[in-house]
């Protein structure tokens, strides 16, 4: 990142995540839950909940919803699901945030809509020439077709196709490496994008516990140059790492 600080939008719907280091603010999917029921015709009575699982405000991207049809009850979540996620802000412990964003403040990602469900913090150090941010996303699928868990595997596996076919990027930005995150959660992945034109570089982990989304952005330059992909991406890992094990013992 060169000149001033550009806070990132990331992604945006379903399937799409914040970009940080652009001119938007820190952003990421909103899970929305919505329940329509028909009305009925003499005595008998229609009943239809139609429920999307979309995810709102980050990385540009499309956005699509988990549909449940005509007929599919709401049922209680399985064992090992979950229903709310912790704050963001406090899983990371500061030993981690440190070394990554030194002398950073912890702080919740703007024109973000927090709820249960979901949970953003940004860590941010933009003065003088080494410039770094970290944005932890913590998001609970809780309906959708098929179950929550499904639904977030659906999920996961639209960002992970972005990301790793560069679907995701903005403009200027260019895939440069990928690779799986082993021994985390059930799945997860790391992608590295480098922008020469602003000086930055950014990784992106993103991993899957049950029906919990993981999701980390680390980014940064070096006096005009872009932070480098060993760098961000074991930077980005250890911080999903980190915000998984806090996660698991909550």
């Amino acid at each position: 990142m060169s000149g001033s600080h550009r806070s990132g939008n990331h992604r945006a719907g379903s399937g799409s995540h914040r970009r940080v280091g652009r001119d938007r603010r820190p952003g990421r999917r909103l899970a929305a839950l919505l329940a329509g029921v028909t009305t009925g015709v003499g005595v008998c009575v229609l009943a239809a909940f139609v429920i999307f699982s979309g995810l709102g405000v980050g990385r540009d991207g499309g956005g699509s919803g988990e549909v449940i049809g005509s007929g599919a009850a709401e049922t209680t979540p399985a064992r090992g699901e979950r229903t709310q996620v912790p704050d963001a802000c406090g899983v990371l412990n500061s030993e981690i945030t440190d070394r990554l964003v030194p002398g950073a403040q912890s702080n919740p990602a703007d024109n973000y809509q927090a709820s249960d469900q979901q949970s953003q913090c940004v860590w941010g150090a933009y003065n003088g020439k080494r410039k770094r941010q970290l944005t932890v996303e913590l998001r609970a699928i809780t309906a959708g077709q098929g179950g929550p868990v499904e639904a977030a595997r659906r999920t996961f596996a639209d960002e992970r196709g972005a990301d790793e076919s560069g679907k995701a990027l903005l403009v200027g930005q260019e895939l440069a490496e990928k690779r799986d995150i082993e021994g985390v959660g059930d799945e997860g992945y790391v992608v590295y994008s480098v922008d020469e034109g602003q000086g930055s570089g950014e990784a992106v982990a993103n991993v899957r516990m049950g029906n919990v989304l993981v999701t980390v952005h680390y980014s940064g330059g070096d006096g005009g140059d872009a932070l480098g992909s060993s760098a961000a991406m074991d930077g980005a890992e250890e911080a999903v790492k980190g915000a998984a094990d806090a996660l698991d013992a909550s």
